[in-house]
């Protein structure tokens, strides 16, 4: 079957009335067969279509393009009534329109064996699973014999994609990770693109596989700004850091991909959620970091050691008792990491720190904090 369009082959064609715009055209559809010699069996021409004049498109008026307003009070709250699909003034009651359209699903599921019976759509597509999700299950129903399901599950075995069987197993883990470290969707799709990536470019194979996704776990967490460490990672799979950063390296350099290093900033609220310190020590660390970074002295410095040391420097500020000890504990580094780091602090962004909060700002602060950890105490006792 062919179909073919052609401009008016009159030459009249110009530019049309239509909301679009549209030449005027004629429409001819064509079937034609051929021949085993490839000749050309027959031609049959059965319709034509000729031009038409299109109603010219309303211009929108600046009324429309202004807030939606009721006719009878002139009140804009008007809310829609989503069982009716009515436009209702709040106000005086009115109905302005009755034909809103309802995108929402025209049915309901109280339970999920029920919702998987009634849904019109399947899962988003995701790198997370086989075949980006769009893989067919074939599974025995009424009306097809065991035998004709055997042979359509052996017919797509055959037909299915071999990358993705090799890829499944990793995808698999990247999920169980994802589920220990408490990863969001958005870095746990990201780690599973990445791997598909070196798996496309040939660099997995004879490699670990637990080292292959440590890796791209640990690059994803970087490019999201999701604070974890390579120790942790490591440690979740067992391996060592060496392993791990030597498969980042090389899968990284190959790919030609530019990983973003890590931010102190991104950890200073974990630190803190581990110790139990107020939001206000979060938000002063930040500062902190910031006017050191400005001052160059967290170049070439642990991101979570300069974290950790901010919070400490915070917390002897602001009034808070928290050792160098249970710095280093929460952020897992040592605590010579944490003096060392606290004292180029001092140097550096202690001073500017204090003058660019003042000292009057600063003691409200202490206040605010006093009174939140004496309401903090009196709840647990």
């Amino acid at each position: 079957m062919w179909f073919i369009k052609c401009s008016d082959i009159r030459g009249q064609g110009g530019r049309g009335t239509s909301p679009i715009d549209k030449f005027s055209e004629t429409f001819i559809y064509a079937y034609g067969g051929l021949h085993f010699g490839n000749l050309l069996k027959g031609w049959w021409v059965f319709l034509s279509r000729e031009k038409r004049d299109y109603p010219k498109a309303a211009e929108p008026s600046s009324q429309e393009e202004e807030e939606l307003k009721c006719p009878r009070c002139g009140s804009t709250n008007i809310v829609e009534d989503p069982e009716t699909g009515d436009l209702v003034c709040q106000d005086c009651g009115l109905i302005i329109d009755s034909s809103v359209l309802n995108f929402s699903k025209d049915w309901r599921a109280f339970d999920s064996d029920e919702y998987m019976e009634r849904a019109h759509a399947g899962a988003p597509v995701t790198p997370l699973r086989p075949g980006f999700g769009l893989d067919t299950e074939i599974t025995l129903t009424r009306g097809l014999s065991k035998k004709s399901v055997n042979q359509l599950k052996r017919t797509q075995k055959h037909v299915a994609d071999s990358k993705e069987k090799t890829v499944e197993p990793a995808l698999r883990k990247i999920r169980d990770a994802a589920e220990s470290l408490n990863l969001p969707q958005e870095t746990v799709e990201d780690a599973a693109t990445l791997y598909r990536m070196a798996a496309r470019a040939g660099l997995v194979k004879g490699r670990s596989m637990d080292a292959m996704v440590a890796a791209v776990i640990y690059a994803a967490c970087r490019r999201t700004d999701v604070p974890r460490t390579l120790e942790e990672v490591s440690r979740y799979f067992s391996l060592e850091e060496k392993e791990v950063g030597r498969s980042f390296r090389f899968l990284f350099r190959k790919l030609g991909i530019q990983i973003p290093p890590p931010k102190p900033e991104n950890f200073v609220y974990l630190i803190c959620s581990k110790l139990n310190l107020p939001e206000e020590i979060a938000t002063q660390a930040i500062r902190i970091i910031k006017i050191a970074k400005k001052n160059g002295a967290t170049m070439g410095r642990e991101p979570v050691g300069v974290a950790a040391a901010a919070v400490y420097m915070a917390c002897q500020e602001l009034g808070i008792h928290r050792t160098q000890r249970e710095l280093a504990q929460a952020a897992n580094v040592t605590e010579v990491t944490v003096r060392n780091r606290y004292k180029e602090l001092i140097q550096k962004a202690r001073k500017e720190w204090l003058d660019e909060i003042g000292e009057e700002r600063l003691n409200e602060i202490k206040k605010r904090i006093a009174e939140k950890v004496k309401a903090a105490s009196q709840v647990k006792e």
